[in-house]
């Protein structure tokens, strides 16, 4: 049985990768392996507490504790009631792209997908401009002493079950939980372990 030679095996291996079919199964190999690293990203996403504590709306329950267990993130951070603040940060999340380049005999794939500025530019503070809800969330959000809820409606409140009063009406502070940088920590390694990928 003939030796290929090192130099020759790489020319073969250069010749291979210009090929439609080899493209085509490398293109097939890391898409598939993609949707997994997203799909396992969204499903942590989807399941962590403040996610779905937030996504629970005014009623929800403080699963996250980072209330200490007094009314939830929905109505402490003051979303407008009705609106979908994890609907629109997960559309932003679901982004990506791919693509496959040519290097010196070889296939280099990039991946991108939302930084973590993408994300904290997405999730404003609804009553502090240039501040980001999901950034506080690991940083800390300011107020908890003077948060008011009730389990009736307040008409003068954006979510409708709390509002901010002047006073400390309670001790205690905001406890802060890792979130969006963690998460996206986790996906971004898996990424380039997949982006390390020899082709």
């Amino acid at each position: 049985m003939p030796v290929i030679s090192a130099k020759d095996a790489k020319k073969l291996k250069q010749q291979a990768a210009k090929e439609p079919a080899f493209r085509k199964g490398v293109k097939r190999t890391i898409e598939k392996e993609f949707s997994t690293i997203r799909d396992n990203f969204m499903q942590a996403f989807d399941s962590h507490p403040v996610t779905m504590e937030i996504e629970g709306g005014p009623s929800a329950s403080n699963s996250s504790r980072t209330l200490g267990g007094i009314g939830n993130l929905y109505t402490y951070i003051g979303f407008q009631s009705g609106s979908r603040p994890i609907k629109t940060l997960r559309k932003v999340l679901e982004k990506y792209s791919i693509r496959y380049n040519d290097l010196k005999g070889r296939l280099r794939i990039t991946i991108e997908v939302p930084t973590k500025e993408d994300v904290f530019t997405v999730t404003p503070m609804p009553w502090a401009m240039g501040r980001s809800w999901a950034r506080g969330i690991e940083k800390g959000i300011s107020g908890l002493g003077q948060y008011l809820v009730k389990s009736g409606s307040i008409p003068q409140s954006r979510s409708g079950r709390a509002i901010e009063v002047k006073g400390k009406i309670r001790s205690g502070k905001f406890s802060n939980v890792s979130y969006m940088s963690a998460l996206l920590n986790d996906y971004y390694k898996a990424i380039k372990k997949l982006e390390n990928k020899t082709f």
